[in-house]
């Protein structure tokens, strides 16, 4: 029996042996919370339209806002940009868009509507429809002021009318007077 406790035995200590000690365990360190410093979100800002020659929303919008910038241009703003303008179809349907300011003369304005009727046949549909109620309302405004020139003109010629009456009036009373002493001398004269 000592014989088989000391086999047990010895097994016992060599399967002790096997057997891998545990570790011996580290608790790290908790870190510091970090402090979150929050950067304040940037909204960005919308990209402008840029003016074309399409129908898209973007581009749709983009016009609106130049013909609504023309007219808070005052004659020399509008100048200066007409200057800069760049030569391309984009830039001729501008120069129109300037052309028609209501501040133009008659002449300059009555050509652009010319031109502006040729290149809304062209122009995709959407930004042709944008663009007809600026022909519209100068074709308007043209025939308006076109009616005041014709009327003024009539104006002028029914007053140079009614002073030629007047002429003549202030004539033929004076003749009337003349003939009224006449007659009256010629009464006392009978008469007497």
């Amino acid at each position: 029996m000592k014989f088989w406790t000391l086999i047990c035995g010895s097994l016992v200590l060599a399967g002790c042996q096997g057997i891998p000690a545990p570790l011996p365990v580290l608790s790290k360190p908790k870190p510091e919370p970090e402090k979150v410093v929050e950067v304040p979100l940037r909204i960005p800002e919308p990209v402008a339209p840029q003016l074309a020659i399409a129908d898209d929303t973007g581009t749709l919008s983009a016009w609106q806002n130049f013909r609504a910038e023309l007219l808070q241009m005052n004659g020399s703003q509008r100048d200066t940009l007409s200057k800069t303008l760049p030569n391309t179809a984009v830039g001729a349907l501008q120069q129109l868009l300037l052309k028609l300011h209501p501040e133009t003369s008659y002449a300059v304005r009555f050509k652009a509507q010319m031109q502006l009727g040729e290149q809304l046949t062209k122009l995709p549909a959407g930004l042709a429809a944008l663009l007809r109620w600026d022909h519209a309302y100068n074709q308007k405004l043209l025939e308006s002021e076109s009616a005041v020139k014709a009327l003024g003109r009539l104006n002028g010629q029914q007053q140079d009318n009614l002073d030629k009456l007047q002429k003549q009036n202030a004539d033929l009373l004076k003749k009337i007077d003349a003939l009224t002493q006449i007659e009256a001398k010629l009464n006392s004269a009978g008469g007497g």
